[in-house]
């Protein structure tokens, strides 16, 4: 087991959200929207019969893609390599380790704000939300990251002393960063994107 993280742009006003708030069933399910804005018909839903929380679900993502089709495309995952761009990014994570991270780095990789108490993925980490106005200040931030220029911090010898999760072994220290280079622009595009929409993240680190 480990934990992966992946991104989805959503509306402010999305009413995914709010259903998720209200609804318990729902809000359990959540974790699985990205999914269904990818495919949204019952033969993706959880195995052993439609669960009738689900179904409500998959019609409010229908309803959403009947104005916003590009969500099933406005995504992004970092799998289990979130923690070494939260390192690579934020100071504050390279220079206190385990400490609370309300840096827009930390908040572009963790999430702004929990959404419900029932809002949780599978192994039971809260799913977060970030509001628009924070994803256009955190697409801003992006913008302005000369990323080579942050390989210094990207060594063997700190990211295990500052136990960054799933460390690289050294021997592939280079293919992890050439990995990370990649990876990179492709969620500074997918934060951009978001803001340049007007939409906020959904955020799973579970």
């Amino acid at each position: 087991m480990g934990l992966d993280a992946s991104y989805q742009a959503l509306p402010g006003s999305s009413p995914l959200l709010e259903l998720a708030r209200r609804n318990i069933g729902v809000g359990g399910w959540l974790m699985s929207v990205s999914r269904l804005l990818r495919a949204p018909s019952e033969e993706t839903l959880a195995p052993g019969g439609p669960d009738s929380d689900e179904l409500l679900l998959l019609e409010a993502v229908r309803d959403v893609l009947r104005t916003r089709p590009d969500l099933a495309t406005q995504q992004v995952d970092l799998g289990r390599r979130w923690d070494h761009l939260h390192f690579v990014l934020s100071d504050r994570r390279r220079h206190a380790p385990g400490a609370e991270d309300d840096s827009l780095a930390g908040i572009a990789i963790h999430g702004e704000a929990e959404i419900a108490p029932h809002v949780v993925a599978g192994q039971g980490v809260p799913l977060r939300y970030t509001r628009p106005e924070t994803v256009e200040q955190i697409a801003r931030m992006l913008e302005g990251v000369r990323f080579d220029a942050l390989r210094e911090h990207f060594t063997f010898k700190r990211l295990s002393e500052a136990a960054v999760y799933k460390c690289p072994r050294e021997e592939g220290i280079d293919e992890a960063w050439q990995w990370l280079v990649e990876r990179f622009d492709s969620f500074r595009t997918f934060y951009v994107t978001a803001a340049k929409h007007g939409d906020g993240v959904l955020v799973r680190v579970d």
